[in-house]
């Protein structure tokens, strides 16, 4: 997603209200295709909800058994799907090998008759990162300027930097200075850090990294939170305990924050382990509201598309 993309998906979901219908039938669109490949359990729901709330149809065309297919043949089930309908929701993952999601999703456009709207692969999370940008934007009002903390936490329930890789690129277009704070083991990937370095520079704002956790907040307007896995032990998921076992203080409660700071994190939402009962009932933490921001950030990307 480039610039301009972030920059209109905010400011029209800013101008969606939380709840009633809107209509995308001026639009020419009845029809809407949902194909999903290893998506996570709330995409299904959120497509639902936006699909309903701007009054269109929408019919579940998800891939099956594409670990067994290949990429061709998965493209050609997309062409087929995108020539039935109006706009394409779609979002592709495989367990079993990092990449490969993302590389299809960046062919699913030169195949599709109709607009696609790309949720979320291996890589990346547009639509979660955009929600939470919403929500601190909300909070904070303008963005530009403000300090932005992307933060590996401890947690059991190792996931995807896909948020993370997404809100560093999306909050650096936003005009936040960001700031990555993770174990050395955590890292987010070596590409990411280098378009975010390039889109800093080009910018005039701030990118940095550190592995250093204390210290990394203390001047904050926003942090988000997630236990991440480790990309080198992606094929090894019952290494990432291990590998965390060193970090277990790697834990936010209201002292970590400064006084206005805004908070987000994402489910699972892990507390106590990564937030502290004490911080998710913190006025300050935005995490509550994550989904029906996640279906406003949809219905506006939807209305993006069709432009």
């Amino acid at each position: 997603m480039d610039k301009s993309a972030v920059l209109d998906i905010l400011r029209s979901t800013q101008e969606i209200p939380n709840s009633g219908v809107l209509s995308l039938a001026d639009n020419g669109v009845h029809t809407v295709a949902r194909m999903f490949y290893g998506s996570s359990s709330h995409e299904i729901p959120i497509s639902e909800l936006a699909a309903a709330r701007l009054g269109v149809a929408l019919a579940d065309l998800s891939w099956t058994d594409a670990d067994s297919k290949a990429s061709k043949t998965l493209l050609e089930e997309f062409r087929m799907a995108s020539e039935a309908v109006n706009l394409v929701l779609t979002c592709f993952s495989k367990s079993e090998t990092f990449g490969d999601g993302h590389r299809l999703m960046t062919k699913l456009s030169e195949v599709s008759s109709v607009p696609v709207v790309k949720i979320a692969d291996d890589v990346y999370d547009w639509q979660s990162a955009l929600a939470h940008l919403v929500g601190f934007q909300e909070h904070l009002g303008d963005l530009p300027g403000r300090q932005l903390v992307v933060s590996w936490g401890f947690g059991s329930h190792f996931v995807h930097p896909t948020t993370a890789h997404s809100l560093v690129l999306a909050g650096l277009y936003s005009g936040l200075n960001v700031r990555v704070v993770s174990p050395p083991e955590f890292s987010i990937m070596n590409r990411v850090r280098r378009q975010a370095s390039k889109i800093a520079s080009k910018d005039k704002i701030s990118f940095e990294k550190s592995d250093d956790f204390e210290p990394s907040f203390s001047d904050a307007d926003a942090v988000f939170a997630a236990n991440w896995l480790r990309l080198d032990d992606y094929n090894h998921p019952e290494r990432h305990p291990t590998s965390a076992r060193s970090y277990t203080d790697w834990h936010f409660t209201p002292g970590t924050l400064p006084k206005d700071c805004v908070f987000s994190t994402e489910p699972p939402l892990e507390n106590p382990l990564l937030v502290s009962d004490e911080l998710m009932h913190d006025p300050r933490n935005v995490s509550s509201s994550w989904l029906a921001r996640r279906v406003r950030v949809l219905m506006a990307s939807m209305l993006h598309a069709l432009k």
